[in-house]
């Protein structure tokens, strides 16, 4: 019986190892968004990101529900549904923005707002040998082709599964500590996500991006 138990340990230790290791590997030589770090805060980084280029799509519905949503636009576009039928390089993270507002143009200067807290923006960073010229052109027009600018961003990051109650209380949690610091945020807050659904989970990376100016 003894015996019996510790093989069953063994392989219990062996298959966590293994999920460690395909874990880490997988995302390994993924590449992400260049950025420098500016400054090293008592729980949050400040960094510089320099200018990238994101494919992105406006999707409705909550986190889990949006999520799901990107993979059947990005993830067929990076798989190549595109004009060249090309596929594209895997990146991280995926970033979801929760879109608080849409603004509609009207007759200058006016102009009007209309709260929507069930729209958010899904983001796929694309890979730095591109320009916006050379990515190939997705074939679904909700996918959009764009150029981020260089900002600089308060980047709280944690580990483990990602829920939306999670992701606000992070959200809230770096938001307070920006407050303090007497930080002025300028765009929206983004959630980031840097690992497959199935990786180990005290190594996944999470992000709660918020640009500051």
């Amino acid at each position: 019986m003894k015996k019996i138990i510790m093989i069953t340990w063994m392989i219990f230790i062996l298959w966590i190892l293994v999920w460690i290791a395909w874990s880490y590997f997988i995302i390994k030589n993924l590449e992400e968004p260049k950025f420098s770090i500016i400054e090293e805060k008592n729980w949050y980084q400040i960094r510089q990101y320099e200018s990238y280029i994101v494919a992105e799509v406006e999707v409705n519905g909550n986190q889990n529900e949006a999520l799901n949503q990107w993979f059947w636009y990005l993830a067929w576009y990076i798989f190549g549904w595109n004009n060249e039928n090309d596929s594209i390089a895997m990146t991280v993270p995926v970033a979801e923005t929760k879109k608080t507002w849409t603004q509609i143009a009207m007759t200058v200067p006016v102009s009007n707002t209309i709260w929507n807290n069930d729209t958010r923006i899904v983001q796929f960073s694309m890979p730095s040998k591109y320009t916006i010229e050379t990515l190939p052109k997705p074939n679904n027009d909700k996918v959009i082709l764009k150029t981020l600018p260089w900002y600089k961003a308060a980047i709280l990051t944690y580990s483990w599964y990602t829920t939306e109650k999670k992701v606000e209380k992070m959200k809230n949690k770096l938001l307070i500590l920006l407050e303090l610091d007497n930080q002025e945020i300028i765009w929206e807050i983004t959630s980031a996500q840097y690992n497959p659904p199935l990786s180990f989970p005290l190594l996944r990376r999470n992000e709660i991006i918020i640009p500051i100016k």
